[in-house]
This record gives C-alpha cells, structure tokens and sequence, in this order.
C-alpha cells in the first residue's frame, strides 16, 4: 500500500528503501485482523460476514501465516484472533448493509496510489479501520493526519470516516480488552465489563470468573456486543472520527509532497543510512539487519519475500 511505504519512508529511509521489495513472509497481528476484516467487511453475498472474518483468519494462519513470538503459543493465538475479527466485523458493519468497497488504484504524479482504505458504498466517502491500543488526543492528530488518512483523502479527493477500534494491549498473544475479555456474575453470570459506578481502577472481586471471548461459545457475538453496550462501554472502543475534505491547497499541498517523496524513494539506487532511533516503537521488520552482529540486507536467504509494486 502506498500510504504505508510513505510511512516507512518518513519514519527511517532505509526502512521506505527495503519496504519497496521486501517483507516478513509472515503478518503481524494487526495485518492479521486488518485482512481478516476487509474480507467480512467486503463480502457481498453471505449475510454472516463475521464468520467471514473468522474463517479468514484461519486460512491466513495456514498462509501467510501469524508472525508471533516462538515461545506464545500459536493455535491458541490463531484462534482469539478469529474470534476477535468475527466481533469487530459483526460491531463495525450493520446487518442487511453493502460490502463496502476498495478504491481502484489512482494516478498521483507519475506513480499510482495503491490505497489501503475502503470506499463506501454510496461512493461519496471513504473508509478506514484503525486498530489502537489506546486513545488519546495525541493519537488522535496522529491518526488523522497520517498517510492512512489525510493521504488518501488527499489521493481521491473524498472525505474520510475513520472508524477507531480500541483492542487494549497485546500480551501473550491475546488483546486484552473488551471486545475479548470479560467477567461473569459469580450468581446470575451476567456478562460484565467495569462497574457501574466506574470508578478508576476498581475492577471485580474474586469471585467473578474472568472470561476470553474464544472460550464462550454460548455467548453469541450479538450478546457480546450488547453487554457492553449496556455496560456503556462499547462506545468507548468503537467509534467514528470524521475527517472532512481539506481546503483545495491543502490538498494539492499534500498530494505533491506525497509525489515527490515517491519519487525520491523509487528513484533509490543506493540504501541510505539507518535511523536507528525508531528501530523498537514499533518494532521494525528490519530491525535485524541493522542490529545483527553481522549486518545484513533482506533476502529470502535471511527469511524474507518480495514485494511486488506496480
């Protein structure tokens, strides 16, 4: 995706120069449930498109593949994954709604943008899935004027509804959040998720039995997601953030600085020097190459597969 080269190119331009032919064979969480997702949010013909969701992550675990720490443990992982791409899908699209849609490729400067959004049905908006760990005003500016946004707004000339989901930390393999992690009544096990006075840090005492959204099948998605709308939290993990069309400069503005950094990265014969201060938050997939005792440049000899950009 274009938006995501640019990305990498502006946070290291060595990252930008190997992301034009290189990357992990396998997908990150996020990819995973990104990919899974755009599958259910796409589909035209089958009403259940959570289970959609679902059953594409396990099919992407068996190719490409879940790019997971050796010492997790991968089935359990793949299958909180599908659990949790069947809840988001089921949260974020409304029964009986079009698939959404995937913009064609547009001409920007002499390259075309491959975008990594989504284009409503009715065609006068795009779309996009950020997945976050937290939300905060920060990420909030953040996420708006990335290239994931203001990028592809500026690309297509559409307005923008960006569709936050707050999945909580990833530790062991899981999201730890509402959307996968809930508590029972310890006497009626009514599904909860924060008291109702909500008071800060005060969770549930030990009598209530923590439960993994994969392990309750039956709980149905529906329930799920309507416990925590009762419990009014849902709005707080899922939600919309309009960005509106930019004023004509601002938009040429934007597309011609896009055009060039495009031109001055696949114009690259030569690797530029590392920034190593941006290797870890996030982890760089070429983090290797720069910190390896024997430096060393991607290849599928060093376990990673090409790219292919038209």
């Amino acid at each position: 995706m274009t938006p995501q080269l640019l990305s990498d190119y502006e946070t290291c331009n060595l990252k930008g120069y190997w992301s034009r032919d290189w990357r992990r064979p396998r997908l990150t969480p996020n990819e995973f449930l990104i990919q899974a997702m755009t599958a259910g949010l796409t589909e035209r013909e089958r009403e259940d498109f959570g289970d959609v969701a679902g059953e594409t992550i396990m099919d992407l675990a068996v190719s490409p593949g879940l790019e997971t720490p050796a010492s997790r443990n991968l089935h359990e992982s793949v299958i909180h994954h599908a659990a949790l791409a069947d809840i988001l899908t089921t949260a974020v699209r409304r029964p009986g709604t079009p698939g959404w849609l995937k913009p064609t490729p547009t001409k920007l400067g002499g390259h075309l943008w491959h975008s990594g959004a989504f284009l409503d049905p009715s065609g006068d908006h795009l779309r996009r899935i950020s997945l976050v760990t937290s939300w905060n005003d920060e990420r909030h500016y953040s996420e708006l004027r990335s290239w994931y946004s203001l990028g592809e707004v500026a690309a297509y000339r559409l307005p923008m509804k960006v569709v936050v989901i707050v999945l909580g930390q990833h530790r062991d393999g899981r999201r730890h959040g509402p959307f996968t992690k809930g508590f029972l009544h310890p006497h009626n096990f009514k599904l909860r998720f924060r008291k109702k006075q909500k008071v800060m840090h005060e969770t549930f005492s030990d009598r209530w039995e923590k439960v993994w959204r994969e392990d309750r099948g039956e709980i149905s998605t529906k329930d799920w997601l309507e416990a925590m709308l009762e419990d009014d939290i849902l709005r707080d993990a899922c939600f919309v953030v309009d960005l509106p069309l930019p004023p004509e400069g601002q938009l040429v503005r934007v597309g011609d600085m896009a055009a060039r950094k495009l031109d001055r990265l696949m114009t690259m014969t030569k690797a530029p020097e590392a920034s190593l201060s941006v290797c870890d938050r996030p982890a760089c997939p070429f983090k290797g190459c720069c910190w390896s005792e024997t430096l060393y440049t991607p290849s599928t000899k060093s376990g990673f597969t090409t790219v292919h950009i038209a």
